[in-house]
């Protein structure tokens, strides 16, 4: 039962955070939210490295530290400047397809990595879901909302390569330390992308502003990913990740909840495939865990 809520509470409030996103994004310029939320989220993640007495400086003489925290933070400027013209709901479908091309790149590069029929079927059906998301919006002449979808894509791709990156170069570095410096990385890059853009100051005095930018930082980084590392310590990586699919559900469902986007037949049917995809190929058991 401890398994089925820390799983559920993850990936509810992951999904949840794509809902929070779409708002600010509304009131906030894309660099100005990711600078504000990359400082909330080193504050939270140091606190807890502090909390946890563990190792606090980046390691020396380990250059892919580094990369990784490129990578990393790349990924936020493809997602948040897709998600500002699609909408909430396609933003957590679209962006969980990295399972997808994170398995495609290991078995590429990694020679443990094998395909078994569990993963062609999940393929197969994401593929599908991808389709039907994508004649969606061309049968209802939303090409450009297609825009949107395909930053949100390529944010997948990137994800995908830092993840695999990371698997290859940083095994055995503390998740903690890496996230911290990711995020703490991010604030000085992404302040200077505002400053060059000339975005508008942020209105502290917005609720909105502190909600979306709070909770992502807090509650997206911070929180999640305390019982993250506590799925990962009690239970086998493979079995945590086949729950991943429920993410995208959820950012479906509470997007149509608290944005009141539409859930066209489409919509429910891509979701659901490549859901059912994300299940099949993280429920493997060909793959190496």
């Amino acid at each position: 039962m401890q398994f089925y809520v820390l799983i559920g509470a993850v990936t509810f409030l992951w999904g949840l955070s794509f809902p929070v996103i779409k708002m600010g994004l509304g009131i906030l310029d894309p660099f100005t939210f990711l600078w504000m939320r990359s400082a909330c989220s080193a504050s939270i993640v140091f606190a807890l490295i502090l909390i946890r007495r563990g190792p606090i400086m980046p390691p020396r003489g380990l250059p892919a530290f580094w990369v990784n925290a490129v990578l990393h933070n790349l990924m936020f400027i493809f997602s948040y400047h897709g998600a500002i013209i699609t909408t909430a709901g396609r933003f957590s479908i679209f962006l969980y397809t990295q399972p997808l091309f994170f398995t495609a790149l290991a078995a590429w590069f990694i020679p443990a990595e094998r395909f078994g029929l569990r993963t062609v079927a999940g393929f197969v059906a994401a593929f599908g879901g991808i389709v039907v998301l994508f004649a969606e919006k061309l049968g209802t002449g939303g090409a450009y909302a297609l825009l949107g979808d395909g930053l949100v894509i390529i944010s997948a791709i990137c994800w995908a390569t830092q993840s695999l990156y990371l698997r290859m170069k940083l095994q055995g570095v503390d998740p903690f330390r890496i996230t911290a410096w990711s995020q703490l990385v991010a604030v000085p890059m992404f302040l200077l992308f505002a400053f060059i853009r000339g975005d508008e100051p942020p209105d502290l005095t917005n609720p909105i502003v502190l909600l979306s930018v709070g909770y992502n930082g807090l509650v997206g980084t911070g929180l999640v990913m305390v019982l993250w590392v506590v799925l990962l310590a009690s239970y086998p990586p493979s079995r945590v990740s086949a729950f991943m699919f429920l993410t995208p559900v959820f950012g479906v469902f509470l997007s149509a909840l608290i944005l009141l986007e539409p859930m066209s037949a489409f919509m429910l049917a891509g979701a659901a495939l490549v859901a059912a995809g994300i299940y099949l190929v993280n429920s493997d058991k060909r793959r190496a865990s």
